[in-house]
């Protein structure tokens, strides 16, 4: 079992707020989702913030950032945080 010691918090912006269940979908099939967290920025832009769990030894980061700004509907992500747990 992987045991999990770090969380990182993605910055996702979505070109459509209405494909925020697709995308949630698409990040959970990737990596271990601790939870999501939707906000409005105003002018009709959401954003999610998705919290991934990780163990430090695995490292990835950089990878799973990569593969959610290919998930359709995805217009931009950053790294927002990381943290230990």
């Amino acid at each position: 079992m992987v045991e999990y010691n770090v969380i990182a918090n993605f910055k996702i912006y979505l070109e459509d707020g209405n494909k925020m269940p697709e995308v949630k979908q698409a990040i959970e099939q990737m990596a271990k989702v601790n939870h999501f967290k939707e906000e409005d920025v105003g002018f009709g832009i959401k954003i999610l913030r998705a919290f991934v769990m990780f163990n430090d030894d695995q490292g990835g980061m950089d990878e799973l950032e990569e593969k959610i700004k290919k998930i359709p509907g995805v217009s931009e992500t950053q790294l927002d945080d990381v943290s230990r747990v």
